[in-house]
């Protein structure tokens, strides 16, 4: 008699258990950033890196953003975030006879930065670098740099066209562990007065 009472309670038990823990696996998100990079994340960056098709444009699109407020015809401003498990893949997609071994030896445990790459259109005849203001905030909280690279932006020309300085090209690199999955936005402030700001969704990439 007791048996027959028992069973039925320790049913109830572990459906409800499968339940929640079935809602909690749902409730994780997925490909979201991902740092420090295990053993298995950079296996995972690499098979994507070597695909036949290499780095496709969907992965590709996930990294990079344009910015439409900020621009010079036909220039665009863009933005392109490169977090290390980008950096193993595009690594293994332009390396020749590079295992994911190799991959492993390369980016385990070593020191590592999230970079980001700016185009910054604006102006013709856009004054001198570091003239453009740019902050990165996350949770309401912003990020210092480690180091940030500026140059004035030609964009690609001829020989016989004459291109002026449209703005600002910016290489920023930042501590990979100041940054988890929440949203990440970037301000920018031009020296003319125009403001524009770009988000990243860092549930959708790693």
């Amino acid at each position: 008699m007791n048996t027959r009472q028992i069973r039925p309670y320790h049913r109830t038990t572990l459906s409800r258990f499968l339940v929640v823990a079935l809602g909690f696996l749902l409730a994780l998100p997925v490909g979201a950033y991902d740092f420090p990079l295990s053993s298995s994340a950079i296996r995972d960056a690499y098979f994507l890196g070597k695909q036949q098709t290499g780095l496709g444009t969907d992965f590709l699109a996930k990294y990079s953003r344009s910015i439409p407020e900020l621009k010079v015809d036909p220039y665009i401003s863009r933005v392109r975030v490169e977090t290390p498990f980008f950096q193993v893949a595009e690594q293994a997609s332009q390396t020749l006879n590079y295992s994911a071994q190799d991959a492993v030896e390369d980016f385990y445990g070593r020191p590592a930065v999230l970079r980001m790459h700016l185009e910054i259109c604006y102006e013709a005849d856009a004054p001198l670098p570091n003239s453009v203001k740019i902050s990165v905030i996350q949770k309401n909280k912003p990020i210092a740099p480690l180091s940030e690279k500026r140059s004035a932006f030609f964009p690609p020309s001829d020989v016989y066209t004459r291109v002026p300085n449209l703005g600002e090209k910016v290489t920023l690199e930042f501590d990979p562990g100041k940054f988890d999955s929440s949203a990440l936005t970037i301000l920018i402030d031009t020296p003319d007065g125009q403001h524009a700001e770009c988000v990243f969704d860092m549930q959708a990439i790693r």
